[in-house]
């Protein structure tokens, strides 16, 4: 079985399952991305560097930069080497980083897989604000594991193709949909909703922006 994730402490902890036995594969395939920003028209490793740091998800560092580059290509690679028949389990949540990235790797491998397994960490945490790193391993990683789903990659991917293709920097979801937007759209429907209100409400200017999205 294969394990992909979105989340560096996911994939600790996925290698130590590995370590002891839980789990049958050592390749665990790791993304370091986060498609939610940038577009990817000119899609590369140093352009996905260039725009995660441009957004201050990553700081600007030749070491940085090294890790980055070697994660990413290791992630790529790991996708590229998967044929039919291999059996692929992703972990997410519904944190929209995690679930962007997850359409995005059904995208990727919407030509060699029908299907994949996933493991969806809100059946345990019951949470959509926490992402796979608040998983307690073993347990809830074992717990996942007797629970996951087969779910068709076909679906997923046909979302993640426009996500991909989209010219649009911001991703998110509302309602189990995708929305894409450019940043100065974003930008003035916060500025909007700061302008409406008569105190600094953080809640209610979120509030106001979620509507309008």
């Amino acid at each position: 079985m294969i394990e992909i994730c979105f989340d560096t402490s996911t994939e600790a902890n996925l290698r130590y399952l590995y370590a002891v036995g839980v789990i049958d594969s050592n390749t665990i395939l790791c993304c370091p991305d986060d498609y939610t920003l940038g577009n990817f028209n000119n899609f590369s490793i140093d352009e996905r560097y260039e725009q995660l740091c441009k957004y201050g998800v990553i700081d600007y560092d030749k070491r940085n930069k090294e890790y980055f580059y070697k994660k990413y290509s290791l992630f790529l690679n790991g996708l590229y080497k998967i044929k039919q028949g291999d059996k692929v389990r992703i972990w997410i949540s519904q944190v929209l980083m995690e679930m962007v990235d997850f359409f995005v790797a059904c995208y990727f491998l919407r030509d060699v897989l029908n299907s994949v397994f996933v493991c969806d960490a809100n059946i345990i945490l019951h949470d959509i604000s926490k992402h796979t790193a608040f998983l307690n391993c073993p347990t809830d990683f074992i717990q996942l594991m007797n629970k996951m789903e087969n779910v068709p990659v076909l679906k997923y991917s046909e979302i993640g193709e426009k996500i991909f293709l989209s010219d649009k920097t911001i991703k998110l979801i509302k309602n189990g949909e995708v929305i894409m937007m450019n940043e100065k759209d974003l930008d003035r429907l916060i500025y909007d909703a700061i302008n409406g209100q008569k105190g600094n409400n953080t809640e209610r200017i979120i509030e106001e922006v979620s509507k309008k999205v």
